[in-house]
């Protein structure tokens, strides 16, 4: 039997994004970008947003590495949402996730929709970041996970956790924090979700020959190299509570 599952039918998932960065062809592609993808995607999305990142001055976000990644304009609709900025475009699912073919069809439909823009000079990295929610009705502790950790002689399992580590497998790097006790509040639902938080997220960074192909060649295996990480996280017994379904 294959040790990873094909699904979950307790998805513990949070939000799934895709983010691709970029070095623009015209200095206006924060003006340019949103307007082109509305139009590019007819109907898909309802609401336009205009994030904080929006009302700084470009010489400002030109001259600081730490806002030049960050979006200025959000296209939402239902659980869905595109984030656009200068030199990145990302597109989110939040709980509940449709599953893999769902969300992979609209990736690569976005990034078409990027690259026929013209608004791209070169490709500098994507990424695959999964954000799930571990919710428990006992005392929450890092017992459900496959990880280890103490301070000299002192167990840390049921102790207040950040942590944040990196994994390097070939040229693809997996971020991963944990945080325990985490509480989450979802848009819409005021009901405060309480558990483990894993963060896991995937990214690939393009040489000077990175293309369009490259990134629909390379996606598919960016998220099964993802979700083999995630389940090497987790104990068999969380595996088995979340009601896991394997192929046949």
């Amino acid at each position: 039997m294959n040790t990873v599952p094909l699904r979950l039918k307790r998805e513990p998932l949070l939000e799934a994004v895709w983010e691709i960065r970029f070095s623009g062809a015209k200095p206006s592609v924060t003006d340019l970008m949103p307007g082109m993808l509305f139009k590019a995607l007819p109907g898909k999305y309802a609401t336009i947003v205009r994030l904080p990142v929006a009302d700084i001055p470009a010489p400002i976000v030109q001259q600081d590495p730490s806002l030049q990644y960050l979006p200025t304009i959000r296209l939402e609709h239902g659980n869905q949402a595109v984030q656009i900025g200068g030199r990145v475009v990302s597109l989110s699912y939040r709980r509940p996730y449709p599953g893999w073919a769902e969300f992979s069809a609209s990736i690569r439909e976005l990034a078409a929709a990027i690259r026929d823009t013209g608004l791209v000079e070169r490709l500098e990295r994507f990424s695959l970041r999964y954000i799930d929610l571990f919710e428990m009705d006992h005392p929450v502790g890092l017992t459900w996970l496959n990880l280890e950790l103490k301070l000299g002689e002192h167990e840390i399992t049921a102790k207040p956790v950040q942590l944040r580590t990196e994994l390097q497998e070939g040229d693809l790097t997996h971020v991963i924090q944990i945080a325990s006790p985490a509480e989450v509040t979802l848009p819409g639902n005021a009901k405060r979700l309480k558990g483990v938080v894993l963060d896991i997220d995937s990214s690939v960074v393009f040489g000077d020959s990175g293309s369009w192909e490259e990134l629909d060649r390379r996606l598919d295996g960016v998220h099964s190299a993802c979700k083999k990480v995630f389940f090497s996280l987790l104990k068999a017994e969380t595996v088995a509570s979340l009601e896991p379904e394997y192929e046949r």
